[in-house]
């Protein structure tokens, strides 16, 4: 018996080193892209699902695919790269260099029709809420603009004001909440509206802090078992916390961004000047937690913006105070004072990945909790190889819990 179980031991092992190694090239491929024939890919997509796979990122085209075990991968479009994509004999192999790594898989679905569902002022669903449907969740941003832009004190990583001036916005709106109850109706009836993550930009004299409540409480009219998390800036007074937990709300999320403080001031100006400094935000979460129970804080941080010791040493103490602190890599975007920079190496970000799910398993996080925020995040796919949550040599697609289908 002994020697059966060794031998089933053994197996295990070998599949994680083999899932383990998978994910090690998640992050490469991020770093160094792929190149692919566009037009083949896309065919590619058509003939299957009716679906094209292709992104437009500010940086340009970009894939998001299954590697050949389930690890979730993506790559902005290059012809100076190792890594391709070809069609062969009709299914998408990825290559490095001349060796085939073998077949990978897009997501199976065409976009959901429920995105061009009519509200009833006249608006489409996809113009007040997004869909991913792979871990059955749906995300609002709620305003088209950060006011931290007047004042010249945006984060000097952030793109939603040039995104404004890129679609020709000339207005700076909030989405009305009641027509985010309506969308999120929609969402809830598909089958897709599992969890709500509700963000956006500040809004000049800090109206967002109340709208948060507006929302949720529209929502809660009809559906007072739901489930989602708010991203703020840090409040000036701590006893909105307690009103987002009373509203319904059940996770809390306020982004740090920077942990180290120097570096905070001059990346994250605005947060820094009008919300009471780097303290306050990190008194914010520790007081999001006491409220909001361990694992139910969150807050990211930027991988790429400051030395690997610094970014783990937030995170570590987050931790110990029941906050998620997430990493992010660092996307240098066109318009932004990091345009033409470079994201650190994939063995940057895989040493901070890999020591950041050992603090998450040392402190007893869990897959519900780490998915507070959203239903993907960098090292999702580590944390569940290292925590064994995969089905024999493959991983597989994480969703949330079903909620209740009204009738």
């Amino acid at each position: 018996m002994s020697e059966v179980i060794g031998i089933e031991n053994n197996k295990k092992e070998a599949v994680k080193e083999l899932l383990l190694k998978e994910a090690r090239l998640s992050f490469d491929l991020s770093e160094k892209g792929i190149n692919f024939d566009r037009e083949e890919i896309t065919r590619y997509r058509i003939s299957k699902s009716g679906a094209i796979s292709l992104r437009s990122r500010r940086g340009g085209d970009n894939l998001s695919f299954k590697l050949p075990h389930g690890v979730t991968a993506d790559g902005n479009f290059t012809p100076w790269t190792p890594y391709s994509i070809v069609i062969e004999d009709g299914n998408p192999i990825l290559y490095d260099q001349k060796n085939p790594v073998g077949e990978i898989t897009f997501p199976d679905k065409a976009p959901n029709p429920l995105l061009d569902t009519i509200l009833s002022d006249g608006q489409k669903f996809r113009n007040i809420m997004g869909v991913n449907e792979q871990s059955g969740d749906v995300s609002v941003g709620y305003s088209n603009e950060c006011s931290l832009k007047d004042l010249g004190e945006d984060c000097l990583f952030c793109t939603i004001n040039h995104r404004k001036d890129e679609k020709g916005e000339r207005t700076i709106f909030l989405k009305n909440p009641r027509l985010i109850a309506e969308a999120y109706d929609v969402a809830r009836r598909a089958g897709v509206g599992n969890h709500m993550n509700i963000s956006g930009g500040f809004v000049p004299e800090r109206r967002e802090v109340e709208y948060y409540l507006d929302v949720i409480e529209e929502i809660r009219k009809t559906y007072p078992d739901f489930y989602g998390s708010a991203v703020i800036g840090a409040p000036a007074d701590f006893s909105v916390i307690e009103k987002y937990k009373e509203a319904g709300y059940s996770f809390l999320s306020i982004n740090v961004e920077v942990w180290d403080k120097n570096l905070f001031a001059h990346i994250c100006p605005g947060k820094d000047k009008r919300n009471g400094g780097q303290q306050n935000w990190i008194n914010a979460l520790v007081r999001a937690a006491e409220v909001f129970g361990k694992g139910h804080a969150h807050s990211s941080i930027i991988g790429g913006m400051e030395p690997k010791a610094s970014i783990l040493e937030g995170i570590e103490f987050l931790a110990s105070k029941g906050v998620i602190g997430q990493q992010n890599r660092l996307r240098p975007e066109k318009d932004t004072p990091f345009e033409g920079y470079r994201s650190p190496t994939a063995d940057f970000h895989w040493d901070i990945a890999d020591k950041v799910t050992d603090i998450y398993i040392r402190y007893g996080f869990t897959m519900k909790e780490l998915t507070g925020k959203h239903g993907q995040f960098l090292t999702q796919d580590l944390f569940r190889i290292k925590t064994g949550d995969y089905e024999g040599d493959r991983l597989t697609t994480w969703k949330y819990p079903a909620l209740k289908i009204p009738e």
